[in-house]
């Protein structure tokens, strides 16, 4: 399914992570939730894996979809307080 382009949109920084794996698990959960969303990989494409101290790997969206991103993003509550 093809989806309209915007053209108005401005792309934003959701989050920035420390790993590969983080980061796609992240554009995995945007996307399974209708959320597009883009990652630049801080290690060239694994040809500089060391960049990624300095850049890390980032997580965009588009403007107007980084509250409903940050709301998937909120740690939830645990529903069962451990007993003290």
């Amino acid at each position: 399914m093809a989806r309209p382009p915007r053209p108005d949109g401005e792309i934003v920084e959701l989050v920035n992570l420390p790993t590969r794996l983080e980061a796609d698990m992240i554009l995995e959960l945007l996307a399974t939730n209708g959320i597009r969303a883009m990652a630049k990989y801080g290690d060239a494409d694994g040809w500089a894996p060391h960049f990624s101290l300095i850049d890390g790997f980032r997580v965009c969206v588009f403007d107007d979809d980084l509250d409903a991103a940050r709301r998937l993003l909120d740690p939830v509550e645990d529903p069962l307080p451990s007993e003290n």
